[in-house]
């Protein structure tokens, strides 16, 4: 019984094989005349590819490409692999000449900004000085006529005593201002006392 279901088996097995044989003989025959007909059809366009290919390589000589490509390779082994360059900076005559005159200019021109300003400070003094002289004039005569005697009859002495009186002035002021400002410090002390006592 096993050895007809083996027959059997191998009958299906070989009807199959045989079929496909069959079949790919058919294929075969299919693709060799596909390929046949795909040849004849475009048989002119691959000979006119190949008669360019022939032609481009007839016009570029293999051997004058390799010696010329035999040349550059020479060139390029004897350039060498650093090139050292010196550079150096230097000014010409003319060039120290216009810095020098550019330094000249600004330091000239600092100078003159400089002397303005302190001219323009010391006549905006000397203007309020003769403004004061000006009201003393017209308020107190007397004084000023007073004044115009003592500098025709000894300006220098008289000029000396103005500015000690001035010095001493000013020293006044300047010990009220500080005596102002210890007696508001000590206010501030004694209120912040007040405030501690007020607290407890």
């Amino acid at each position: 019984m096993q050895n007809e279901e083996l027959e059997e088996k191998v009958n299906i097995m070989e009807e199959l094989i045989q079929g496909f044989a069959g079949r790919i003989s058919v294929m075969e025959t299919s693709i060799a005349e596909f390929l046949k007909s795909f040849l004849e059809q475009y048989r002119g366009t691959l000979e006119m590819i190949s008669a360019r290919i022939e032609t481009a390589n007839k016009r570029y000589n293999d051997q004058k490409i390799q010696q010329q490509i035999d040349e550059l390779k020479d060139v390029v082994a004897t350039v060498p692999k650093v090139i050292r360059v010196k550079n150096s900076h230097h000014l010409g005559a003319w060039s120290k000449n216009l810095i020098i005159c550019l330094v000249v200019c600004f330091v000239t021109m600092a100078g003159s900004i400089g002397t303005a300003l302190y001219f323009y400070h010391q006549n905006d003094r000397l203007n309020r000085e003769a403004y004061n002289f000006w009201l003393v004039r017209a308020l107190y005569p007397e004084v000023a006529k007073t004044i115009d005697a003592k500098l025709t009859e000894d300006p220098k002495g008289f000029i000396d005593k103005a500015e000690k009186a001035m010095v001493k002035q000013q020293a006044i002021i300047a010990a009220e201002a500080v005596a102002a400002q210890a007696e508001q410090d000590q206010k501030e002390a004694k209120q912040k006392l007040e405030k501690v006592k007020a607290n407890k």
